[in-house]
């Protein structure tokens, strides 16, 4: 059984995000609560993508590609990932 996807394209919200890339890795400052969130490369790879904007089929398709698991544990790692930006303010669903 796989994850359930959410739909839309989710971008992250400019307005209340700075971020840059260190090394692999990605660091985040949520400029609302001044808070700063560093994200591995698998969160990194995902957070470029939304940046331009992507559905989450699209973010587990890049995952199970660049990190090699299976479709339905990058499925639930995408949700739980979008669930979590989404929870802070950080994404925002098209």
């Amino acid at each position: 059984m796989s994850a359930q996807q959410p739909t839309g394209v989710y971008r992250v919200v400019p307005r209340r995000t700075a971020w840059r890339q260190a090394g692999e890795e990605v660091v985040v400052l949520d400029t609302v609560e001044s808070v700063y969130f560093g994200l591995d490369p698998a969160g990194a790879l995902l957070w470029r993508r939304l940046v331009d904007g992507a559905t989450a089929d699209e973010l587990t398709e890049a995952l199970a590609a660049t990190a090699e698991v299976d479709r339905g544990r990058a499925a639930a790692d995408v949700a739980r990932f979008l669930a979590e930006l989404d929870g802070y303010g950080l994404v925002e669903r098209a």
